[in-house]
């Protein structure tokens, strides 16, 4: 379980989707909609489309939206995210805190199994 909580808070540190489920997607246009961007979590670009019609620009201008329209994907998609992720979580706090759960569960079990250990000696004749 604490296993599991911890790849849940490396995904959120990295950015990406927290299970295997859908991504959440973020998209962006430019040039009127002639350009559209999509992005998923983990900042990856998957899908570009331009019309026919925004090939008729200049190369620069081309890019220029591009650019445009990737950014705005971006930030649709942090928007999302965050909504998604409702209050902000102070990851790093969260993780220092399993950290330490999973360590004084490690030293109480430790103990335990002493005691059983000294519990199985006596029983044997010690």
């Amino acid at each position: 379980m604490l296993a599991q909580a911890r790849r849940t808070l490396e995904s959120m540190r990295r950015g990406g989707p927290a299970d295997e489920g859908e991504p959440v997607e973020g998209v962006g246009e430019a040039a009127e909609g002639r350009v559209k961007v999509t992005a998923v979590s983990g900042g990856r670009l998957t899908n570009v489309e331009i019309n026919p019609r925004a090939m008729r620009l200049s190369p620069e201008e081309l890019g220029g939206h591009l650019t445009a329209a990737a950014n705005a994907a971006l930030k649709d998609l942090r928007g999302k995210l965050a909504d998604a992720a409702g209050d902000t979580v102070d990851a790093g706090a969260l993780a220092r805190r399993v950290d330490e759960i999973q360590t004084e569960g490690l030293r109480q079990l430790n103990e335990f199994n002493t005691a059983i250990n000294e519990v199985l000696g006596k029983i044997r004749g010690g």
